[in-house]
């Protein structure tokens, strides 16, 4: 979900956003919902190059999803099976792998890249 709208962004298999980078027409990603799935689909007429960062807006109300925990990271909200809402945090730079669940000071992390940003979320001690 938006953090802002509230509006859902998963449509059958995909996460629906809006991405853009410095200057480019913005272009629709669908991103796998499996946490750890970092499988993406988007028009052919479009390039993801790895290691460019990409701003993350809402397809609904056009809310960029930042992060407050860092600034190379999104943020969507995440409704699991028994409704508990967590926040979702993830990589903004393409091809790299990470993934944070967080509620409250539980925080579950995701992909090979995830330890990169622990030490700056200042979340939880994670010894």
């Amino acid at each position: 979900m938006c953090p802002d709208c509230k509006g859902h962004l998963r449509v059958d298999e995909h996460i629906i956003l809006t991405v853009k980078q410095d200057g480019e027409k913005g272009m629709l990603l669908l991103i796998n919902p499996e946490l750890g799935n970092y499988q993406t689909i988007h028009h052919q007429s479009h390039s993801i190059n790895e290691g460019h960062k990409f701003d993350f807006f809402c397809p609904i109300c056009h809310s960029k999803l930042h992060s407050d925990l860092n600034d190379n990271l999104a943020m969507v909200l995440m409704r699991d099976t028994d409704e508990k809402i967590f926040e979702l945090h993830f990589s903004r730079i393409s091809g790299q792998k990470s993934t944070y669940q967080i509620m409250g000071k539980e925080v579950k992390t995701f992909g090979i890249d995830a330890p990169h940003y622990l030490d700056f979320m200042n979340l939880i001690d994670m010894s």
